[in-house]
């Protein structure tokens, strides 16, 4: 049996359209056997309960930047939660940065873990992309256009990101999004500077 490059393609973008699909070709071959019936329904329920738990494994991919909404996960068509029903908190240490400084951003989960964020460092007067996020273990960086995320989609209750400041001086806010899991994420998320 061959398989095309499409079809290994269409299963990579939208896995529960072939699972889907071998469950109603299973149908249309009028299995009889009751077990058979289950199991595959339980395996499609399986697949649907994972498909929603999960998080881009190894983090936001770099275009993330770049889209026209920049910072929004492209999630099978999902939209962001609305704003005000965001359950994290977002702080970062300063909004105000000189040559040499270095300023925290920490995503924190009070009541729910998360499993994903992508953020940015961002001019507040041009909202040019400004500064490098450290990498770290639990942190992946994206100098090229100030983002980071993360290395791993296992829940966490809070991760903290440090950014340095370019060879300058001025205002800096750090927007993003935060997951909590695939399908359930809160974009253009600010982070507020404690006072």
């Amino acid at each position: 049996m061959t398989v095309s490059r499409a079809s290994t393609s269409i299963a990579k973008r939208n896995p529960a359209a072939v699972l889907l699909t071998v469950f109603f070709v299973c149908l249309s071959f009028k299995i009889r056997n009751r077990m058979a019936i289950k199991a595959i329904c339980t395996l499609v329920t399986l697949f649907f309960i994972f498909e929603n738990c999960r998080a881009f494994p190894n983090g936001g991919p770099i275009d993330a930047c770049v889209k026209a909404q920049p910072n929004r996960p492209n999630h099978g068509g999902t939209q962001p939660q609305p704003e005000n029903t965001n359950p994290f908190i977002v702080e970062a240490s300063s909004d105000y940065y000189r040559p040499g400084d270095k300023i925290t951003v920490t995503i924190h989960g009070p009541k729910y873990p998360f499993k994903g964020f992508f953020f940015q460092g961002r001019d507040a007067a041009t909202d040019e992309w400004i500064g490098t996020f450290e990498k770290h273990p639990e942190v992946k960086s994206y100098p090229e256009c100030s983002a980071a995320t993360h290395t791993d989609n296992d829940p966490k209750e809070t991760v903290t990101l440090l950014w340095h400041a370019p060879q300058a001086s001025g205002r800096v806010y750090f927007v993003g999004t935060v997951l909590q899991n695939y399908r359930t994420y809160w974009s253009d998320v600010v982070a507020r500077v404690p006072q």
